[in-house]
């Protein structure tokens, strides 16, 4: 008796893992994860001296648009850089990452890594400050919360989720869809 009910346990378990075989995450989804889930506000540099608040609080995201392995991040954030002796200056700046994801099992998450600056613009264009030696450590700091957080956690409540998270799946990107597959 218990060796029938192994092997249709086994055959249960089977079947279910070969009906949910893959699991697509689409822009959409991983979209509404980091808006609920994305808000960044920190502060770099020596105040009194040269320092920069920096927020953001928009990402937009692409799957395999800039490049068919690579997941592009559009993030948009506002800086308000003091340097000693100047009056306060107002920095919007966007900048276009890409990255190549990854799935991490231990996290059930979905990350990235390699990340590049593809674009940088930021406004006013003219500023009375030495742009580049401020700039750099907020785009820095920046790409290193976007490498540090993921961009999609499976959930434990949905069963096909659970599921893969317990295997070793593989991730690809297909029709803009992160494809999480075993």
């Amino acid at each position: 008796m218990r060796s029938l009910l192994s092997i249709l346990l086994a055959t249960l378990i089977s079947v279910l893992l070969s009906s949910c075989a893959s699991y697509s995450v689409t822009e959409a989804e991983v979209q509404e994860y980091l808006d609920d889930k994305v808000s960044f506000e920190r502060t770099v540099g020596i105040k009194g001296i040269a320092h920069a608040n920096v927020k953001f609080d928009d990402v937009k995201v692409g799957i395999g648009r800039v490049a068919s392995d690579r997941v592009n991040l559009e993030a948009k954030s506002l800086a308000k850089i003091s340097l000693s002796g100047q009056a306060p200056q107002e920095v919007a700046i966007n900048v276009n990452f890409s990255a190549i994801p990854y799935y991490d099992k231990d996290e059930g998450a979905i990350f990235l890594n390699e990340l590049e600056v593809e674009d940088i613009d930021f406004s006013p264009n003219s500023l009375n400050l030495p742009s580049k030696q401020l700039l750099s450590p907020i785009i820095e700091m920046v790409g290193q919360y976007i490498l540090t957080r993921p961009v999609y956690r499976l959930s434990d409540e949905d069963y096909k989720q659970s599921l893969l998270k317990t295997a070793r799946p593989e991730l690809l990107i297909k029709n803009h869809s992160l494809v999480i597959q075993m």
